[in-house]
């Protein structure tokens, strides 16, 4: 069980460095007026949603939710819908509102590239 917390936190605080060193890439980038590469979004993004499944999965664990033998299957390909559908399930209304804070942390670095060339660039 206590193990299981451990991924619970380190993947949150993997999130939590991956989305500040993305923001910092995103301000600088669009500081000197270019954008990240493709790849470096997709990598952000396919991390980004393996981070937060290992969070879930963990944190099933935790909870004691019995969840279908292909769960982290099924939220790596269904992502939008799986990923908050345990959200609210375990949680209720907290879960939509966990939700958003992910997909926040998703969209961090997005905007702080977007303030960073209208306001600096």
């Amino acid at each position: 069980m206590k193990k299981m917390t451990n991924y619970r936190i380190l993947s949150i605080y993997a999130l939590l460095a991956l989305s500040v060193g993305m923001s910092a890439l995103e301000v600088l980038l669009n500081l000197k007026g270019k954008v990240a590469s493709d790849t470096t979004q997709s990598l952000w993004s396919v991390s980004f949603v393996i981070l937060s499944i290992v969070w879930a999965y963990a944190d099933s664990k935790q909870r004691q939710f019995h969840k279908p033998f292909e769960f982290v299957f099924l939220a790596y390909m269904l992502w939008p819908v799986v990923f908050p559908w345990y959200l609210v399930s375990t949680r209720g209304v907290e879960g939509v509102v966990l939700f958003l804070g992910f997909l926040l942390l998703w969209l961090v670095p997005w905007l702080a590239g977007v303030i960073a060339y209208v306001y600096f660039a």
